[in-house]
């Protein structure tokens, strides 16, 4: 087997050799020219005074990092992948082309205007990073088969994607306690829950296997 034998072909996942290295690029030019990294700065004191619009989305483009870059790329090219063979796996390949990349437009801007809303008011703040569609992703790739089983050497009575979910939702929950810290753990949250919530409206009966695992809701 030869190295590049581990990836997958661009059939395959599409979308994650076409977005990975858009993020990359740009990212890279923001390093080195300020003026293309600023225009693509969400400012959501900007926004607000109808300017700016278009960096709800184009701020996933460019990133403060390298760290910040590649783990967000590594992972998005992951679970774009993972993303486009269920809904192809689900809904054929037709579907799943159109769809995944609504869902990567929605996983980004989403949680942006959320972001916009809470602080539209705040001249200083501003936000830059894919983020949103990382987080998003394993929100949406969790919830999507969430009797899928999986396993966690961290957790050991973690037996499938939806208790690996709430897992995650939990850390993700208790970061938020965590004071005086750079990261945006709040967007990180909402992305989480959006991607979560857009697998369950894409595969309904995701909504009724997770009532099998947590036994909520009963039907009967």
């Amino acid at each position: 087997m030869k190295f590049f034998d581990i990836f997958p072909t661009f059939a395959e996942a599409p979308y994650s050799y076409i977005v990975v290295p858009i993020i990359v690029v740009c990212s890279i030019i923001g390093f080195h020219n300020k003026s293309f990294f600023h225009a693509l700065v969400l400012h959501p004191y900007e926004i607000a005074r109808g300017k700016r619009i278009h960096t709800l989305l184009t701020s996933a483009l460019i990133h403060r990092n390298w760290r910040h870059l590649l783990f967000n790329c590594v992972v998005i090219f992951g679970l774009g992948y993972d993303m486009f063979g269920n809904l192809k796996q689900e809904s054929g390949t037709t579907i799943a082309s159109l769809v995944t990349p609504l869902l990567f437009i929605m996983i980004i801007i989403l949680p942006n205007l959320f972001q916009y809303l809470q602080e539209k008011g705040n001249f200083i703040h501003t936000s830059i990073g894919a983020s949103n569609l990382t987080f998003g992703l394993f929100g949406f790739s969790f919830l999507y088969f969430p009797l899928q089983p999986t396993h966690s050497f961290i957790i050991p009575f973690i037996n499938n994607s939806a208790q690996y979910w709430l897992a995650v939702l939990l850390l993700l929950i208790f970061l938020l306690t965590i004071p005086k810290s750079k990261i945006n753990k709040r967007l990180h949250l909402i992305a989480y829950l959006t991607g979560s919530f857009l697998a369950i409206i894409i595969r309904p009966q995701s909504f009724l296997e997770i009532q099998t695992v947590f036994k909520i809701f009963p039907l009967t």
